[in-house]
């Protein structure tokens, strides 16, 4: 099992998961479009937000999609209560999981949206379209959160042009070959931000409600990158932020698939085809074993 939420990046007491300064910020680039493809499955466009910053009593709904994960929902759950500021609500945006993932979601309160297997960017469209609140957070449930993430997240939208970003994140548990393995992709994470292309690996998200709406959602023909890919199509309205909180992630994929395929295949190749394409293959995708 992941490690309580008294544990912090790298998966030993009494580290930061802060592990930067400060946010990184991407501005708004009116002349640059994500690469070209056919954009299917997603939410309706909307009317792009008005670029002002958003009021300190912001509300966040919490958006966790979620197929068989019993084992890591409660520590993600337990993290998200022990939070400096309370969600809205949470919302588990549950593809028909058969290891009790439902009944645990509703008897920890969590509002369940439930419906069929097609993907973790058409999950997340399905929570969000039920969500209530001025921010949407979303969450990978294998994740533990920061205490002050909430906080840190409605304080990154007091700067103007702020529509969204992403945190850093780290290993749970992780031995020194996977801490460092992360800390260069949260580099990476950063760098193509820097430079204008904002890269959201999405483990933990977040975007104004008129901003994810304004951009029709995630993009529902991607199993890969469809977190990249709403992160370079924000760069329209406004800024994508970095923030230095970290999530811990478990490495179940890694562990399972094993390290050189997951990197090569899944991440690295599925990247370039992004970029040259506009487009991922399905055949590069697997769902994340329950482990």
């Amino acid at each position: 099992m992941p490690p309580g939420p008294g544990f912090h990046a790298g998966g030993r007491p009494g580290c930061r998961p802060d592990l930067f300064r400060g946010p990184m910020h991407t501005p708004p680039r009116t002349g640059v479009r994500a690469p070209r493809g056919r954009v299917t499955g997603m939410l309706e466009p909307s009317a792009a937000p008005a670029r002002t910053t958003m009021a300190r009593n912001a509300s966040v709904s919490v958006i966790i999609p979620t197929w068989n994960e019993a084992k890591y929902l409660p520590a993600l759950l337990d993290s998200l209560q022990n939070q400096t500021r309370s969600p809205l609500e949470i919302l588990i945006a549950d593809s028909e999981s058969t290891d009790g993932t439902q009944d645990l979601a509703e008897a920890r309160g969590a509002l369940l949206v439930p419906g069929d297997p097609r993907g973790p960017g058409e999950g997340r469209n399905r929570g969000a379209r039920a969500a209530r609140g001025d921010v949407f957070l979303f969450v990978d449930a294998d994740c533990i959160t920061p205490p002050d993430l909430l906080d840190a997240i409605v304080a990154a939208f007091e700067e103007p042009g702020v529509i969204g970003g992403a945190t850093g994140f780290m290993p749970a548990l992780g031995n020194a070959a996977e801490r460092a393995l992360f800390s260069l992709a949260n580099g990476y994470q950063r760098a193509m931000t820097l430079w204008g292309f904002p890269h959201n690996a999405g483990y933990c998200f977040f975007f104004r409600r008129e901003a994810f709406q304004a951009l029709g959602g995630l993009r529902e023909d991607m199993p890969l990158n469809e977190t990249h890919d709403l992160a370079l199509r924000s760069r329209s309205l406004g800024r994508f932020v970095i923030l230095p909180q970290a999530v811990l992630t478990s490495m179940r994929r890694f562990r399972t698939y094993g390290y050189v395929r997951t990197i090569l295949k899944e991440y690295i190749a599925s990247t370039i085809l992004y970029y040259a394409t506009g487009r991922t293959s399905a055949e590069r995708f697997r769902p994340a074993p329950a482990r």
